[in-house]
């Protein structure tokens, strides 16, 4: 028995070597995805993100899922394309093997040739130097263009060059094909060969510069570069045999690739060479030319096997290992020196270190043994959990264990060790522990068995398990629900990890994440943004990331931001993005000491390296590639509308209102994942709102209104950037004639016109009305003033009688008073003529002016005073007259009323109140207190009047006048004796 456990451990550590590679992420196209040729002899990324492929076939324009291919009846004068370069004007230059140049400008093809002073023949490369002329290398010498010609580079020797390069201090670099390298600065010029410089061949055939300004020469017997002046060749791997070079490009990551005509790939990072071959993922080694884009992915054109992406370097993939082709890892594990276990589910073991896996040639359990967990629990023992029960590996024996050593089960699916080491393993059957060399199950709190998924020690200790009921934590040797999961329903357990501040995460199948920190339990679903809740398997890595594998792809999860604020900030990865294993294996993860993670999948071994993984920053290209009527193709140019040179869109588009249906085909080009690319659209005008992100790259928009629309386009690329700006397309609805600005505004103007032609007529019939009526009314208003004319000559006449018939009566009582002796009679008779006096005075001013029915009181006054003085014969030298009055005009019967009252006053004070010939003063004042109210005021400075007499019951004939004369203007009068005589009358006079 000894014998024979001795021969099974020299079999199991004999390791045999199987051939094996890494395999990196290539992506393939030929004929069947739509390239017009198998060799590709030109690659080139216009400045919209297309891809431009040269072949022996025509040319190809690539959008990353679409080529569109031109040819001879596109007006390519060749199929035979040699090489592509796009100038600072964005043209594509096309060189071809047997007509000479081709421009295209985005329309139409131009081809340059004799017309032009180029000879016939092959154009193998193209430059452009700083001041925008076109250089190009021939069979028959360099050439440039000037002003739409070309002629011969003198400063070069006519001969075949095969590369042609400008470099940022203005040199110009010639490859030839058999007489080494050309530099031509300035009016210098100087030639590098095999014998006079490190130049591994005279025949040149690719030129590059870097951008660190190196400069990369091609050569049939392999690289060399130029930087800082110096020439130097890096050495080649040995394996490279035949190491003529086809091309060159420059990735993100600041390495140089190589393309070799029957060689494979070489990638230089600075300091050695990777040679990549068929073994590696390269369908062909023939490499006939190499471009990147601005998205960092390879781009590989191959001779006879048609075009090759190379992308998302993060990966790299172990899946043929000799004989076994795609194995299925279903056991993975790092020991403490950094070496990698795993095993299969046909039993093959294998470790591996420096990425060299070493198999087991012979192993202990029988073949066809699923291998679930490796558990390295030191450098002496190691525990793998099996379909066939548990093994124990030590330097000198092998131990097997199964259900008559005492285990629930012989399926054993995981295994850890505990600080004291003790063992626990997680079987079909239940939890078991190994102590003393002696299995001890420990039973279910159902008391009814239960298949035990998984077993996990955390940081403190505390053993873990997951089974198809629930989680329990071992406490002693019993099984209890955790404390913070009570209420909490999660089955179907198979994984759990902790991260490193102590938070376990659980996998539930169908479940979802079950996260149980020292704030209590949440459980992560769909709702809160998991994309499946088929979860198999949780590791959280020493980078702080949760990953989680998954029944369609593999989840990287932040947990900084998981654990802040409760929010899943993961990046997917598929087989889009580079992840080629389809599914990793339950609990087939591991991270080795230099925080590379592993993965068991069903295709083999997947490496993933952290410090290559980088997020696609670059925009997607958003173009709109078509508007359609009806969501048919349209030939805009056959209905009228003028169409854009470069995209082929109708350009100020109006339709009318009955071709109103608009589709929108469009594309972004994204070529790390065009497939996974998403679009946001808007019309505004119709909806203000962004559509949710989709997939389909079309639109319909049907029955809209009359107006002005605006198209908006957005792109999201494989790493969730969307685009910065919109695309943007304007179009227009015309409205029907009936509702078009131009119609409502005729209509307006007509509506306007009859309005303004009813509005003229009828104004012409009132100027006609109103000329007929001031026809009538001047007619009238002349029989009216004529009317007026002879009432006014008739008052003047009358007043003008009344006024002599006054005179009449004062002449004959001047006639009477000459014949009265008695004095007293005399008085009498004087007063009488006075008064009659008066109101002749008020007849002859009325009909001495032109107003007959009223009579300024100022001027009346004045002239019954100056009668007054001179029937009195007093002089105003003597007693000095003052009037004071406003300019106010009353009626005939008021003036009438106050000239009486103002002559027997005036009278009064020239009889009285100047005796024996004194003087003073006379003094009428009117004031106005409002609209009727006045004030006269008739005072002298005279001697007053007797000292007991008394007006109101005086017998004088005067003053009894004066006071009724004062109650027709409902008035009243006072006297006042002091220095002098002031009579004052407040009286109405109504306005």
């Amino acid at each position: 028995m000894y014998l024979v456990r001795c021969l099974l451990l020299l079999c199991l550590l004999f390791a045999a070597r199987f051939t094996q590679a890494q395999q990196y992420n290539f992506r393939s196209w030929t004929l069947e995805q739509g390239l017009p040729q198998s060799q590709i002899t030109a690659i080139l990324q216009d400045h919209q993100g297309f891809l431009w492929l040269g072949t022996r076939g025509g040319l190809s324009r690539f959008d990353g899922i679409n080529f569109h291919t031109y040819t001879e009846q596109d007006g390519l004068p060749s199929h035979n394309i040699s090489t592509l370069f796009q100038d600072s004007q964005g043209r594509l230059w096309i060189g071809t093997a047997d007509a000479g140049v081709v421009l295209y400008n985005g329309s139409s093809f131009q081809q340059v040739g004799a017309k032009q002073g180029l000879p016939a023949g092959p154009v193998n490369a193209i430059s452009e130097d700083s001041l925008g002329r076109m250089w190009l290398a021939t069979s028959q010498g360099a050439y440039f263009g000037t002003a739409g010609a070309f002629e011969l580079y003198a400063a070069l020797p006519k001969e075949a060059y095969t590369a042609i390069r400008h470099t940022a201090d203005g040199a110009l670099w010639a490859g030839t094909r058999e007489n080494g390298l050309y530099k031509v600065a300035g009016a210098q010029a100087s030639r590098f060969t095999i014998y006079n410089s490190a130049l591994p061949g005279n025949s040149i055939t690719a030129l590059s510069i870097g951008p660190d300004g190196t400069l990369w020469i091609g050569t049939d017997m392999g690289p060399a570069k130029i930087q800082e002046g110096a020439l130097d060749a890096p050495t080649l791997p040995r394996v490279v045999s035949t190491p003529a070079v086809s091309g060159f490009t420059h990735d993100r990551h600041g390495n140089v690739w190589v393309g070799l005509v029957r060689n494979g790939l070489l990638k230089y990072d600075g300091k050695r060479y990777t040679h990549i071959t068929r073994r590696h993922g390269l369908r062909t080694p023939r490499i006939s030319s190499l471009a990147s884009d601005t998205e960092g992915n390879i781009w590989i054109g191959t001779n006879g096997y048609g075009l090759q992406q190379y992308k998302s370097p993060w990966f790299v993939h172990y899946f043929d290992f000799g004989d076994m082709s795609e194995p299925r890892i279903t056991a993975l594990a790092c020991d403490s020196s950094g070496t990698m276990w795993m095993g299969t589910d046909e039993g093959k073991l294998a470790s591996m270190r420096r990425n060299r896996p070493d198999w087991r040639t012979n192993t202990p359990w029988p073949e066809g043994t699923t291998l679930y967990g490796i558990y390295p629990k030191n450098r002496k023992e190691t525990w793998v959990s099996s379909s066939n029960g548990a093994w124990l590996l030590r330097p000198d024996t092998v131990l097997h264990f199964t259900v008559a050593a005492g285990l629930p089960s012989s399926e054993v699916f995981q295994a850890t060790a505990d600080t004291a080491g003790t063992m626990w393993f997680a079987t079909a059957g239940g939890l078991a522990y190994f102590r003393d060399s002696v299995f001890v199950p420990v039973a279910s709190p159902t008391g009814i068995p239960f298949k035990t998924n998984c077993v996990f020690r955390d940081s403190k200790n505390r053993i873990w398990v997951g089974t198809e009921e629930s989680i329990y934590k071992v406490e002693g040797q019993e099984l209890i629900p955790p404390p913070g999961l009570q209420g909490i329903s999660f089955t179907e357990v198979n994984s759990i990890t902790e991260d490193k501040l102590g938070n376990l995460y659980f996998a539930g199948f169908n479940q979802g994440i079950l996260m149980l920190g020292s704030n209590g339990a949440r459980l992560f679903a769909a709702k809160d943004g998991l994309p499946t809740v088929a979860i198999n398997t949780l590791f959280a890595d020493r980078h702080d990331n949760l990953w989680v594998a998954t029944s369609r792809n593999l989840l990287k999860i932040r947990l900084p931001q998981l654990r802040r604020n409760g929010k899943l900030n993961y990046r997917t990865y598929a087989s889009q993005n580079g992840f080629r294993g389809l599914e990793v294996c339950d609990n087939a993860m591991a991270q080795s000491p230099d925080g590379t993670m592993w993965f068991g999948t069903t295709k083999g071994l997947t490496q993933y390296l952290p410090k290559m993984d980088r997020r696609n920053a670059t925009y997607p290209k958003v173009m709109l590639t078509e508007v359609m009527l009806y969501s048919k193709p349209t030939d805009w140019n056959a209905l009228g509308y003028t169409t854009d040179s470069v995209t082929g869109l109708p350009t100020n588009l109006r339709l009318p209102y009955t071709q109103n249906y608009l589709s929108f085909d469009f594309h972004a080009i994204c070529l790390s994942g065009p497939e996974q690319v998403r679009y946001r659209y808007r019309l505004v005008g119709f909806d203000e709102q962004w559509s949710p992100p989709v997939e389909q790259s079309f639109t319909t928009y049907a029955n809209l209104s009359p107006g002005t629309y605006t198209f908006e386009l957005l792109a999201r690329n494989n790493d969730g950037f969307w685009a910065a700006e919109p695309v943007v397309y304007t179009f227009s609805i015309v409205p029907p004639i009936w509702r078009r600005e131009w119609f409502i505004g005729v209509l307006l103007l007509v509506i306007a016109g009859s309005v303004l032609s009813v509005v003229r007529l009828r104004e012409r019939s009132l100027v006609k009305m109103n000329s007929l009526l001031e026809m009538r009314v001047s007619h009238r208003t002349r029989l009216l003033e004529r009317k007026n004319r002879e009432k006014e000559m008739l008052l003047q006449e009358i007043h003008h009688r009344v006024k002599n018939n006054l005179q009449i009566v004062i002449s004959m009582l001047n006639l009477q008073a000459r014949h009265v002796q008695d004095p007293q009679a005399a008085e009498v008779m004087q007063a009488i003529r006075s008064r009659v006096r008066s109101m002749s005075i008020l007849h002859e001013r009325l009909y001495q002016h032109a107003e007959l029915d009223c009579i300024d009181l100022e001027e009346y006054f004045e002239e019954i005073c100056e009668s007054l003085y001179a029937a009195y014969g007093v002089s105003t030298r003597r007693i000095a007259l003052e009037l004071h009055m406003p300019q106010i005009k009353v009626n005939i019967d008021s003036a009438i009323t106050l000239g009486l009252i103002v002559n027997e006053l005036v009278s009064n004070s020239l009889k009285y109140a100047f005796p024996d010939g004194r003087t003073g003063v006379l003094r009428i004042e009117l004031a106005q207190h409002d609209a009727a109210q006045y004030t006269l005021t008739v005072s002298d400075n005279g001697q007053g009047m007797p000292i007991r007499f008394d007006p109101h019951t005086s017998k004088s004939f005067g003053l009894k006048l004066v006071t009724s004369l004062s109650r027709k203007l409902q008035g009243d009068i006072k006297f006042i004796n002091n220095n002098g005589t002031k009579s004052i009358l407040y009286f109405v006079l109504a306005p």
